[in-house]
């Protein structure tokens, strides 16, 4: 049985997915059953990585990580955060954080403190 704030992030990754397809996005994948997934993207360095939520194609790659309330704060959010923003960062592409509603202060203070940049979504 998955957690609510499981049941939450499947549904928030849903929404981006058909907001995408809507609005005529390329090479949708989300890391969710049904779906092609996203590739994993590697740290040069050590070789380990994260799989992103989802990824799209609109000129340029873009990269989106969705967070419930409770993931925000998260090490494991911090060490996908900072990997994607670099890969982001190196490549062209644009790295997206989705959060619930309410919540862009925390993602934003959170970005802030990691010295990561990225576009901050409510969904």
């Amino acid at each position: 049985m998955k957690r609510l704030s499981e049941t939450e992030h499947d549904k928030m990754i849903e929404g981006v997915i058909n907001y995408l397809v809507m609005k005529g996005y390329r090479n949708v994948k989300a890391d969710l059953s049904g779906y092609a997934r996203p590739t994993k993207i590697t740290w040069t360095s050590t070789g380990k990585g994260h799989i992103p939520d989802v990824t799209a194609q609109n000129g340029k790659l873009l990269i989106f990580e969705v967070e419930t309330s409770d993931s925000i704060p998260h090490t494991h959010t911090a060490d996908q955060w900072k990997l994607f923003a670099a890969y982001a960062n190196q490549h062209g592409a644009e790295f997206w954080v989705v959060i619930p509603n309410g919540f862009d202060p925390n993602a934003r203070t959170r970005l802030n403190q990691l010295g990561i940049q990225a576009k901050v979504w409510e969904l």
